[in-house]
């Protein structure tokens, strides 16, 4: 008999070994890999309803809506929905135009009308010159009533065996999404103390948001947190370790000191092995994507392997829009010998899934990923 979907996971998370197959996932983290394209694409395609249930993944999405999210949106909500902090378009110089919507941060989304799912964003403290501007700024809230209502899917999660994960929030992309990117790295540099003010405020309702996840009984607390350009870190690894590590270290610290049973993921894109060593010292179980056109995943999960998990690799700005099936079929079954060589690796995507992807090479993932797990 095989091992329960749940236990097969926490072997690659706790990277014990002994797997029955290797895990596989259209997912990563709390997060689907399809767009809102790319989802229409696949499911006039398949009639698939929901891919988590039809190729029966080991990890299940723990929210509060009433349908389960099929894509990835800016303003998609994976767990428990956030509150307004009270901003709307008004507030803006010029005010944000009738089509534009707000996050709960206040961070104004106006949409690309070519691109659905995407958004340009308008940053409410790009214009902060104190660090009482920061202070005074509103936090969002957590919705009471979505509370009891994850927690339950949280409880059928586990009772069927699999293991259920939430979005928790993030640090440096909430930062940059309030200041605006050139403001905030400004900070970081010539600004410290408006930095550590933002910084301070957006770690303190992380650390919040990820625990009322752990009280509901989510066992998967997923971040997000961009790090990374194509061929480097988009900020020095000193400023890194000076402003970041510390503040995930405290929240996860914090929180595996309440709930040991909970497992710590971080979605950062780009080039980020500077910083593994860091992560892996700061408490997190498994990073995602390991983008192969950034950093070489084999070197990677060979050498660090033993003390971090890995989820996704699978190339979505080279193989899978611009490859042939077979060639996408080549990049899963490297990474499934990969995975078996050192069985801390869930396969996936290595991001979202763009309308460049044909329709095809999403088929021939999945039948790549079903030919090549089982050994």
């Amino acid at each position: 008999m095989g091992l329960l979907p749940r236990e097969r996971i926490i072997r690659v998370l706790k990277r014990t070994g002994n797997l029955d197959r290797v895990p596989w996932s259209l997912d990563f983290g709390a997060s689907s890999a399809f767009t809102p394209s790319s989802w229409e694409k696949f499911h006039q395609f398949t009639g698939i309803e929901d891919t988590a249930e039809h190729f029966d993944f080991e990890v299940r999405l723990a929210h509060a809506e009433k349908e389960t999210p099929r894509f990835h949106t800016s303003s998609s909500s994976f767990g428990l929905r956030m509150v307004s902090n009270g901003l709307d378009r008004l507030y803006f110089e010029p005010p944000l135009p009738e089509e534009a919507t707000l996050t709960p941060w206040g961070v104004g989304l106006i949409p690309w009308p070519d691109n659905p799912g995407s958004e340009e964003m308008v940053h409410p403290l790009q214009h902060a010159r104190t660090v009482k501007d920061i202070d005074d700024f509103p936090s969002p809230g957590i919705d009471s009533e979505s509370i009891p209502l994850v927690a339950a899917k949280a409880r059928k999660i586990l009772t069927g065996g699999y293991m259920s994960a939430s979005y928790c929030g993030s640090v440096y992309e909430w930062c940059h999404w309030l200041r605006g990117m050139e403001e905030f790295m400004i900070d970081l540099v010539s600004r410290p103390e408006m930095a550590e003010a933002l910084i301070r405020k957006v770690a303190s309702f992380t650390q919040r948001f990820a625990r009322e996840h752990a009280k509901c009984g989510v066992e998967i607390l997923c971040f997000y947190d961009d790090y990374g350009m194509q061929s480097c870190l988009q900020i020095d690894p000193r400023l890194w370790r000076r402003y970041f590590q510390p503040v995930w270290s405290e929240i996860i610290h914090d929180l595996k000191a309440n709930f040991p049973q909970v497992f710590f993921f971080l979605h950062t894109c780009g080039h980020i092995q500077d910083i593994i060593p860091d992560l892996v010292d700061a408490g997190f179980d498994v990073i995602h994507p390991l983008q192969p056109e950034c950093q070489d995943p084999e070197k990677i999960i060979m050498h660090y392997g033993d003390r971090m998990s890995f989820w996704g690799t699978i190339s979505v700005q080279r193989t899978l829009p611009f490859s042939t099936p077979e060639e996408v079929a080549q990049e899963v079954r490297s990474r499934m010998d990969l995975a078996r060589a050192m069985p801390s690796l869930i396969v996936s995507p290595s991001n979202t899934l763009g309308k460049e992807v044909p329709v095809e090479n999403i088929i021939s993932y999945i039948e790549a990923c079903q030919n090549y797990c089982e050994g």
